[in-house]
């Protein structure tokens, strides 16, 4: 019985790790965007100028 147990325990112990690093691991995929302060429509997936205006990208929040 204290087998089962301790199998069990260690099962669902071994189950939970890999879901946790699964979400985190997609979380931290997300792809950052920046965008122009004056022209907000202006959205790149990378730093640069605006086409617009020519002002510096910022991150995207």
């Amino acid at each position: 019985m204290t087998v089962t147990l301790a199998g069990i325990t260690l099962g669902v112990t071994g189950c939970k790790g890999p879901e946790s690093a699964r979400n985190q691991s997609q979380s931290g995929n997300q792809a950052i965007q920046y965008t122009c302060s004056m022209h907000p429509e202006v959205v790149q997936d990378k730093p640069g100028k605006c086409p617009k205006c020519g002002m510096d990208l910022v991150e995207k929040h």
